[in-house]
């Protein structure tokens, strides 16, 4: 009975309190959440183009993803190619580029969850092809 009259009067309080209250729970929930975590940014993507961080960025996204949903295999492709992207951006542009289009197959049993995959992948492709557009790279046949 105590249990739930304590539960009641802090309930009470942050209703008193407003919408200030709440923020630090919405914070606390929003670190919480599972669903797709973002990496932190890493420091060695400081000296990198811009372009090409940001396809590191959305590479580690959709390993994310990839490894949620068991496919361990996409995943350490994509780690191998981030980790030629960083190191020798022209070879990693096409090794990247390679692993896209194995990822063409791949379907998630969640509709949303395929159109997210879609977008990032699509994001993804702008990028390199933004990036290899501006060295003057040339598409392997």
């Amino acid at each position: 009975m105590g249990l739930v009259a304590g539960l009641l009067l802090v309930v009470g309080f942050l209703i008193m309190v407003g919408p200030s209250a709440t923020r630090p729970v919405r914070l606390v929930l929003r670190r919480l959440s599972l669903r797709f975590p973002r990496p932190p940014a890493a420091a060695k993507t400081a000296n990198l183009h811009p372009t090409t961080g940001k396809a590191l960025a959305v590479a580690a996204r959709l390993s994310a993803m990839l490894k949620q949903q068991g496919m361990e295999r996409h995943v350490s492709a994509l780690r191998h190619a981030c980790g030629r992207l960083e190191h020798d951006e022209a070879d990693g542009i096409y090794t990247m580029q390679e692993v896209l289009r194995h990822l063409r197959g791949v379907r998630f049993s969640d509709r949303d969850d395929q159109e997210i995959f879609e977008g990032l992948a699509g994001q993804l492709r702008k990028a390199l092809n933004d990036r290899a557009e501006q060295l003057e790279l040339l598409p392997r046949g």
